[in-house]
């Protein structure tokens, strides 16, 4: 009975997981740029990775499932844009939008171009 209660709590939440696809998909797409990309050891924190590239410029990005709604009287949906917290804004965190059906990465406020 206690490894049936052990295994139900250990089970990982769909929202957790769709969170950890969205942090695989964006590490794929900054390594894809010909980033180096770290990932924090601790599952929870202000940042999901931090990418840096050979010339010593560094990105500490937070990635999000871009989710879209659409507002009353509208026809087109809108993305739902997230909030950063005082700690990101102070670290310089930028926003990933991930979309897991068609993996594209969408950062904000992009990165510059190479």
């Amino acid at each position: 009975m206690l490894l049936n209660v052990f295994c139900l709590e250990s089970m990982p939440d769909p929202k957790h997981q769709r969170g950890v696809i969205c942090e695989s998909i964006l590490a794929e797409h900054m390594l894809n740029l010909g980033f180096y990309v770290l990932r924090p050891l601790a599952a929870h924190g202000p940042i999901d990775l931090c990418a840096y590239d050979d010339l010593g410029n560094y990105y500490f990005l937070d990635a999000k499932m871009d989710s879209q709604r659409r507002l009353p009287g509208r026809k087109k949906k809108n993305r739902v844009y997230r909030v950063l917290t005082e700690v990101q804004k102070a670290l310089g965190v930028r926003i990933a939008y991930v979309d897991i059906e068609t993996r594209k990465v969408d950062i904000m406020p992009p990165l510059p171009q190479k």
